[in-house]
């Protein structure tokens, strides 16, 4: 009984220590703006080590195109992931702010052609989830990619329209 006692204490003084020592990684400041074919996000990260940090974000939607073809056939909606990366500089214990980091633009949808002219009409992505991860710089480009020091998940209650987008949570992890 007693030597239970002992382990239930350290444990819980172990991850109580740990939860309290992290600072909060991600101001409430963060925005996501889904503007049409790709995500774009904006905020503060607190706690990182200084240096040349690479972020990562990784977001995933269904993609939706309207063809304006004479059969009236459409690609069907399908899932994608788009992948956007920027580089910043952290100082020790100061907040590292990025901005207009974007996803990739989704490739060009396959619609039909009139005489050359394509026929697309609309190309739409509605994002559900995106990522945020976050490594040191491998400054050997022949070496693989640094450790990540921060990963980032959040998902959306509904899918993306244009604009402002929520999420309905994000979770922090120090891994991905």
């Amino acid at each position: 009984m007693r030597k239970a006692s002992i382990v239930t204490v350290t444990a819980l003084a172990l991850f109580g220590s740990l939860a309290v020592a992290a600072p909060p990684p991600m101001k409430s400041s963060t925005t996501f703006t889904d503007n049409g074919t790709t995500l774009v996000v904006a905020g503060n990260l607190l706690g990182l080590a200084s240096g040349d940090l690479e972020i990562t974000l990784e977001a995933t939607g269904t993609e939706t195109v309207v063809c304006a073809d004479a059969g009236g056939m459409d690609p069907p909606p399908k899932e994608i992931v788009l992948v956007g990366t920027k580089v910043v500089t952290a100082a020790t214990n100061t907040p590292v702010t990025f901005a207009d980091l974007a996803s990739s633009i989704p490739p060009a949808p396959v619609c039909g052609q009139i005489e050359g002219d394509p026929l697309l009409v609309k190309q739409d992505v509605a994002f559900t989830k995106a990522s945020l991860e976050i490594r040191p710089v491998q400054p050997d480009p022949m070496l693989p990619p640094l450790k990540p020091v921060r990963c980032i998940q959040c998902s959306f209650k509904a899918p993306t329209i244009d604009g402002p987008a929520k999420p309905q949570q994000c979770l922090i992890l120090p891994w991905c």
